[in-house]
């Protein structure tokens, strides 16, 4: 018995359908590279972003912190006159809206500030040395606290032990995040804008690509069909007319003893089935390019009576090798109605049938059993026959294949199945195969219920 393995997966009638398969895939690998650099250069920009602020911190404190011993020595002379206000003063300007710089004693009390950035409270730990430094991050924006140090100026000859800088306080510098976001989120606008036009015209030109790269194999495989077609056809009328000489002879000269009238007439016969395997396979590819999901020539019928009739049509071929053909369940007690082409689905089992009639050993069985589910049916062709080997069961669908045994017949019998199958939507494959018992599955959708009518 021949069949297919049930892993193989049912590939498209038409080789040429991948395509649009290869599209999608080649459309979905330029998204995802170009979704790995927009991440890659976002992820950049954004780490350079916050160094540039980072240093923009750092030289602004360096600036605030040469102007802390003038603010401490303004303040103290402005707590000391009656006339000034205690306190901390501001300098509100415009141009330092999104910025804010704050200069404290050593006590770390306020001594006065520019700016309007609204900062968070100063962190409880402050730093100890200028080496050490204080980062507050917020939703807002990103702030520096650094310790101010004295320089200690020597005159004269230098002394033995040199003397340790004194702290002469704080300094707090503070940048706005809104000017960084903005231009973050610029970037991903652009970024997400230039992936979709960029993806769109990956698609387009990698289709048109596609389809002037597959433009001579569609020809080719196109030519192919029409010539198998055509030859077929052509061929059909000259081995009639043989067949016709043939059947003329007298029956005196068909034993004539230098003609092997046996061999010619089982030539001529095998060549006809040959033929007509051809024209059905190629009418089968041509017809099965995905047009109609239900063509409207497709019937609603009982499969359990379409397989009792095969049954009784073969049963003299079973009996003179006592072979017992079995149908389970029995059409008196079920029904499996199916929609499609009776006729195509008769030749599908009638296919399988005979090939396990073929195979199986004589006085052995055959048995057809039908299982309806709520959306598929099942038809289990089993025999008593050897089985399929392990390292055949991908080829025994191939055309003209000749690894086992066909009993004379053209090679393309399974080929028809399969493509009959996988044209109804279904799939023919291979259930089990040891030696003793081989089961082909064929797979159908089940019929719609048909619509109520009041």
């Amino acid at each position: 018995m021949a069949s297919a393995t049930g892993s193989t997966p049912a590939l498209p009638p038409d080789p040429l359908s991948l395509k649009g398969r290869l599209t999608l895939q080649g459309g979905g690998f330029a998204l995802l590279l170009l979704l790995a650099f927009s991440v890659t250069l976002y992820w950049g920009i954004a780490l350079q972003r916050g160094e540039d602020q980072r240093s923009e911190l750092r030289q602004l404190a360096a600036t605030a912190a040469a102007q802390l011993p003038l603010i401490a020595h303004e303040t103290r002379e402005a707590e000391s006159r009656a006339k000034f206000r205690s306190g901390p003063g501001r300098i509100a300007l415009p141009a330092l809206a999104e910025q804010r710089v704050q200069w404290f004693d050593t006590s770390g009390r306020l001594l006065s500030e520019q700016g309007s950035l609204v900062v968070p409270a100063m962190p409880a730990v402050l730093p100890k040395s200028t080496s050490m430094a204080s980062w507050q991050h917020w939703p807002g924006g990103l702030s520096l606290v650094q310790v101010v140090l004295s320089q200690p100026i020597t005159v004269g000859e230098a002394p033995a032990r040199e003397p340790s800088p004194q702290r002469l306080g704080f300094v707090r510098v503070a940048l706005s995040g809104r000017a960084a976001a903005a231009d973050l989120e610029r970037l991903r606008r652009g970024l997400l804008l230039g992936g979709i036009v960029t993806a769109l015209a990956a698609l387009l030109v990698g289709r048109r690509m596609l389809r002037a790269a597959f433009l001579p194999l569609q020809q080719q495989v196109d030519a192919l069909q029409l010539f198998t077609a055509d030859a077929s056809h052509e061929l059909r009328h000259p081995l009639t007319a043989l067949r016709t000489l043939l059947a003329a002879v007298p029956a005196d000269l068909r034993q004539h003893p230098g003609l092997a009238w046996p061999e010619l007439d089982r030539l001529s016969r095998r060549m006809g089935e040959l033929l007509e395997d051809l024209l059905t396979l190629a009418r089968l590819q041509q017809s099965g390019d995905g047009g109609e999901a239900r063509p409207r020539h497709w019937q609603r019928f009982d499969l359990l009576e379409l397989l009792e009739d095969l049954i009784r049509c073969y049963a003299p071929l079973a009996a003179a090798r006592e072979i017992t053909l079995q149908l389970s369940p029995a059409p008196e007690e079920h029904s499996v109605p199916l929609e499609g082409d009776s006729e195509e689905l008769l030749r599908l089992f009638t296919n399988l049938l005979l090939n396990a009639i073929r195979h199986s050993p004589e006085a052995g069985s055959v048995n057809l059993e039908v299982t309806a589910a709520s959306r598929r049916v099942q038809v289990a062709v089993s025999d008593q026959g050897p089985g399929i080997p392990m390292t055949q069961r991908e080829l025994v669908f191939d055309r003209f294949w000749s690894g086992v045994d066909r009993g004379g017949q053209s090679g393309l019998g399974l080929a028809i199945g399969r493509a009959i199958a996988r044209r109804h939507g279904g799939e023919l494959r291979l259930g089990e195969s040891r030696h003793g018992r081989c089961v082909l599955l064929v797979e159908l959708p089940a019929a719609s219920d048909p619509p109520q009518t009041s």
